[in-house]
């Protein structure tokens, strides 16, 4: 499943600016391992802004939930946004449909 994640630096006068870039080369680390591994499908930092955004391919929100826990930088990031995001052709269908029950749902 898919998850579009928004966090934001939440650092000012809980850490100085020399330990937050220890923590974000930690964090820098940490991100090229999930994307390589496929979990994080898109990471992006916000220009201007003291914000990322991601976008997860987890199981479920139970994993993501978990995921966010073992980041580097999890004291220091407020998650604005977590939206699950559904495919767009799978979407389609269900309006071709008009959202009635499939044969496979109805076990006919």
């Amino acid at each position: 499943m898919l998850f579009y994640c928004q966090m934001k630096w939440n650092h000012e006068g809980r850490i100085s600016l020399d330990e937050l870039w220890e923590i974000e080369e930690e964090e820098t680390r940490h991100a090229e391992e999930t994307l390589s591994s496929g979990y994080c499908i898109g990471l992006w930092k916000v220009a201007g802004q003291k914000r990322v955004i991601a976008v997860v391919d987890a199981e479920s929100a139970e994993e993501l939930d978990r995921s966010v826990f073992r980041l580097p930088m999890r004291e220091y990031l407020e998650f604005e946004v977590i939206w699950p995001l559904r495919d767009y052709l799978g979407f389609a269908e269900d309006v071709a449909n008009r959202y009635r029950p499939t044969e496979a749902e109805t076990g006919r």
